[in-house]
């Protein structure tokens, strides 16, 4: 055996034992801090006897179904046994609320799997991972399935009685899908077309769990645990008496943040959470659709009273006004001030840059020598926004025409009925200008600081500047 090959087998046979060991040391702590900030919300419950000598039982009955502990699952129960006692009896009490919970199902169950979110969620109300929350880690979809409120604001897999109503219903499902109890959690943290895939692949369940995630991959493991603890405790006697549920219901129908009912009308911002721990958000926005929401009881009126203080309660602080957009600036002033070098952007088109600046469509296609309304972004357009006449910056004086100087009034009948369409009387004709191949009346219009594209096609009676034809002549007038 090589020294190398020697070195990375025992790289492995050491790391991998580091990596359970990790894995078992924050599953303990997560156990610890959620069990130790654990609020019941239908149920209390005292111990009345839970002393026992703790011994392993290396094998657990789910159902009918016989599971040996594996050694991962063997080192999951001795940290569990390792907790403080304190942590063990709040696990017997929050099982008792999941028992509660259950039998409001109306549905038969194998008892055994109220022990799962201990092994899913380490029993944390506020889990969240990868989309699936609540203690049992409950996928939306399967949530939506058995009717668990999911709003905006709300989220029901929250609720240990919603969440518990529906993942066991959704892992009964899988179980009569798949027929065991191994199988049926691994569709319901895999996904059942998933686990399929790796049958058809010819996989071991064992295989299977070890695609999950480094924590994934544990879960039966630590539920098979817990279960073995757990019965060092199947005798164990706990009282069990129904939380009265009293609170006050309001409907919110503005945009109020919890902090300002709590700070207005002095409510513990933790009992305000207690009271609606479906909800997910701190904001409560009913201005689309009203929101039911929960008082301690007897505080309904205060609210009323109150609301207008509420909602005004250092509400520029929780709802700062949006601040106006800033528009980049994609243009460029030259000179003095009247002329600009647009850059297009995606999405421009000439009408729009024609009402930003305030101009004409006409008059952007004559500064630029455009014979129709397409554009380019990322290439530049010439607007004028002052008195200038349109194209002054880039055009010559034309020379005059030796033929062309008599004034309009004097020309020929011809001439008279071509220029009907304007008021010859305030124009005179400087030159007849002769069409030639590429010419369109925009970039005529350059040749002439005085005339735009509209203006020579009125002088000339042309409706359509396509008709234009090489070798035809066109009248330029210029006002007197």
């Amino acid at each position: 055996m090589s020294l190398i090959y020697k070195y990375i087998l025992t790289f492995i046979t050491i790391t991998l034992p580091l990596v359970s060991v990790f894995a078992q040391s924050d599953f303990v702590s997560s156990l610890k801090k959620n069990l130790g900030s654990y609020t019941p919300q239908y149920i209390e419950a005292e111990i009345e006897s839970a002393a026992t000598s703790e011994h392993l039982y290396p094998k657990v009955m789910i159902s009918e179904e016989t599971y040996t502990l594996t050694q991962n699952a063997i080192s999951y129960y001795d940290a569990i046994s390792s907790l403080p006692s304190e942590t063990k009896n709040a696990m017997l009490k929050a099982h008792s609320e999941l028992v509660f919970a259950a039998e409001k199902t109306g549905i038969s169950y194998p008892g055994e799997l109220l022990w799962l979110p201990f092994a899913i969620s380490a029993f944390g109300k506020d889990y969240e991972r990868d989309g699936n929350c609540g203690v049992w880690g409950l996928q939306y979809l399967y949530a939506i399935k058995y009717g668990v409120e999911i709003s905006e604001c709300t989220d029901g897999r929250h609720d240990i009685v919603q969440s518990t109503k529906a993942a066991i219903r959704q892992l009964e499902y899988f179980h009569q899908k798949f027929e065991k109890w191994d199988l049926a959690l691994a569709a319901y943290l895999f996904g059942p077309s998933n686990l399929r895939l790796m049958q058809v692949q010819g996989k071991e369940t064992s295989e299977i769990y070890t695609t999950l995630d480094t924590y994934g991959k544990n879960y039966f493991d630590i539920w098979c645990a817990v279960i073995s603890w757990a019965e060092n405790y199947k005798n164990c006697k706990i009282e069990v008496k129904a939380i009265e549920q009293q609170y006050d219901t309001i409907r919110i129908s503005d945009r109020i943040h919890i902090e300002q009912i709590s700070k207005v009308m002095g409510i513990n911002l933790n009992e305000l959470k207690s009271l609606n721990s479906t909800f997910h958000c701190e904001v409560i926005d009913g201005r689309r659709v009203p929101i039911t929401y929960r008082l301690p009881s007897g505080r309904k009126d205060d609210f009323a009273r109150l609301h207008d203080s509420i909602v005004k309660y250092n509400d520029t602080i929780y709802f700062p006004p949006p601040k106006p957009p800033v528009e980049p600036k994609n243009y460029v002033v030259e000179g003095n001030g009247d002329k600009i070098i647009y850059k297009i952007q995606s999405g421009d088109y000439l009408g729009k840059i024609a009402q930003k600046f305030g101009v004409k469509v006409s008059d952007i296609q004559a500064w630029n020598g455009l014979s129709n309304t397409n554009i380019t972004a990322g290439k530049t357009l010439v607007i004028w926004t002052g008195k200038k006449p349109s194209t002054s910056s880039q055009t010559s004086q034309p020379k005059a025409s030796s033929t062309t100087t008599k004034p309009a009034t004097q020309s020929s009948t011809s001439s008279s009925s071509s220029t009907a369409a304007f008021n010859t009387k305030d124009y005179t004709l400087v030159e007849t200008y002769t069409v030639k191949s590429g010419d369109n009346p925009y970039n005529i219009a350059k040749r002439y600081s005085w005339a735009t594209a509209d203006e020579i096609l009125k002088w000339n009676n042309i409706a359509d500047p396509s008709k234009l034809q090489i070798g035809q002549k066109l009248k330029i007038y210029k006002k007197k």
